[in-house]
C-alpha cells in the first residue's frame, strides 16, 4: 500500500537528531493513515527502495550539516519532495547532549509546517481549528 507520505530522518546522537527523532514520531501518531516514517537505511535495499519509491510523497530530515541522510538518498536514487538540514535551518549549532523541550517544539514546528504543506495543507488547518 502506497502512503500519502513517508517521513524519513537522520535519528543522529545529537540534540538535533534526537528531537528530529521525536518531531517525527508525534507527527505519525497525529496522522495515522497519511504520514509515516520510512526507515532511512532501508534505501540501499532493492526490494525496499521500489516500495518507498510508491509512496505519493517523502521528506528527508537531516539533523546537521554532514548531511548523511541527504548522501544515502542521493547515492541510492531516491526522490525526495522536501529536504530540510536542521541546523542550518534554525541557524543552530550541532551539540551531543539531549534536546531542551523548547528546542523539541522548535524542530516539531519546523517539520511539521513541511508535512502539512506536502499534506495540502490539511495540518495547518487542524492548527487554525484549534487555536480559535
Amino acid at each position: 500500500m502506497p502512503y500519502k507520505l513517508l517521513i524519513f530522518t537522520c535519528y543522529g546522537g545529537c540534540a538535533m537528531g534526537v528531537a528530529a527523532s521525536k518531531a517525527c514520531i508525534r507527527l505519525w501518531e497525529e496522522n495515522v493513515g497519511e504520514v509515516k516514517i520510512g526507515c532511512l537505511p532501508a534505501v540501499i535495499v532493492p526490494w525496499k527502495l521500489n516500495e518507498i519509491k510508491k509512496s505519493e510523497k517523502r521528506i528527508l530530515i537531516d539533523a546537521c550539516g554532514v548531511q548523511c541522510g541527504k548522501k544515502l538518498i542521493e547515492r541510492e536514487g531516491m526522490p525526495v519532495d522536501r529536504y530540510i538540514e536542521l541546523t542550518s535551518e534554525l541557524g543552530v549549532r550541532k551539540a551531543k547532549q539531549l534536546p531542551s523541550k523548547a528546542l523539541e517544539e522548535q524542530v516539531y514546528r519546523v517539520i511539521q509546517k513541511e508535512v502539512g504543506a506536502l499534506l495540502g495543507g490539511n495540518l495547518l488547518e487542524e492548527e487554525k481549528k484549534e487555536a480559535v
